[in-house]
Formats: C-alpha cells, sequence, structure tokens
C-alpha cells in the first residue's frame, strides 16, 4: 500500500474517531461547544447554569478525549515509519494528509452535510430551532479555512514529536 493512501486510510479513521467525539460533546456537553455556532445561535441558545459537577465532567471527557485522539495521531506516525527511516518531510506530508483528512470531512459531512443540510434534532441547541446559522454554509467554509491553518501548525508539531521520538528511540 502505497504511504498517501494509508495516510488516507488514516486520515479516514482519525476523521471517525473526531466525529464520534464531537457527537458525544453535542449530546452530553452542548453548553462546551457553543463557542463554535454561528452568533445568532450563540445569542439564542437557552443553556441552563451550569453545576460544577457538569463543568468538572466535560472538562474530564475533553481531556481524556483530546488525550486518546492526539495519542492515536502521534501513533499513526510511529507505527508508519518505526520499520524505516525517513525524513522529516516525510513524515510531516504523512501527519499532514492524517490532519487535512480530518478538516475535509468535518467541513463537508459533519458541517455542511449534517448541520447545514440535514440539521437533525441533536445539533439543534435549546431555543435556537428556526436560526438561520444552522444553514450558514460560508461560516462554516470560513471555519474550514481557519482550520487549514491549525491543522498545518498541528501537523508540524506532531510530526515534530514523532521525528523526534523515531530518531532518539527507535532508529538509532
Amino acid at each position: 500500500m502505497s504511504i498517501m493512501l494509508q495516510a488516507l486510510i488514516f486520515g479516514l479513521i482519525w476523521s471517525v474517531m473526531w466525529s464520534v467525539y464531537v457527537f458525544l460533546i453535542l449530546k452530553f456537553y452542548p453548553f462546551s461547544m457553543l463557542h463554535d455556532y454561528p452568533k445568532d445561535i450563540q445569542a439564542a441558545a437557552t443553556i441552563e447554569e451550569l453545576t460544577k459537577a457538569q463543568e468538572k465532567a466535560a472538562k474530564r471527557f475533553g481531556a481524556i478525549g483530546g488525550l486518546v485522539i492526539f495519542g492515536v495521531l502521534l501513533a499513526f506516525g510511529l507505527l508508519r515509519f518505526h520499520s524505516e527511516q525517513a525524513s522529516f518531510l516525510q513524515v510531516l506530508k504523512y501527519i499532514f494528509i492524517i490532519a487535512m483528512t480530518w478538516n475535509v470531512v468535518d467541513l463537508l459531512v459533519m458541517d455542511w452535510l449534517i448541520v447545514c443540510t440535514i440539521t437533525p434534532k441533536w445539533i439543534v441547541l435549546r431555543g435556537t430551532e428556526g436560526c438561520k446559522g444552522y444553514k450558514d454554509y460560508f461560516y462554516h467554509f470560513k471555519g474550514f479555512l481557519i482550520g487549514c491553518g491549525y491543522t498545518t501548525i498541528m501537523a508540524l508539531l506532531f510530526s515534530g514529536i514523532d521525528y523526534e521520538v523515531l530518531h532518539l528511540f527507535i532508529w538509532h
């Protein structure tokens, strides 16, 4: 299997992980995603005052989920290159494809298909029924462009970590 095809497959796997993570946040901790919604939705949302237990649970879930998701991204690079030396640029391209696959899936599937086109009830926050922000494709495209910048920075960071671990502990 070519390295780019493998990166794309791992990118799709990583996208499924991210999608499940986001779905669980929306299902159990929607208040923690309010800042990601368009302004009209943020203004109309009627979210109850959070208890300390809810805040703590959301932070715990976010931390554990983040560790798993980003740990898997690191593992993808280590697994791919553990048995063959590669340049930093090869590792970077591999990780970038995985990460950018998620950014594209997030835009096309999560945002444009699920949020903007289908708009299932589990996406709609209490008090925001009928808000125009749910159909704002351009809002999500701007988020995608911002995500391209974050994806590039993340790929650089995680590729650097993978490359150093491989160089210092595995390839020697």
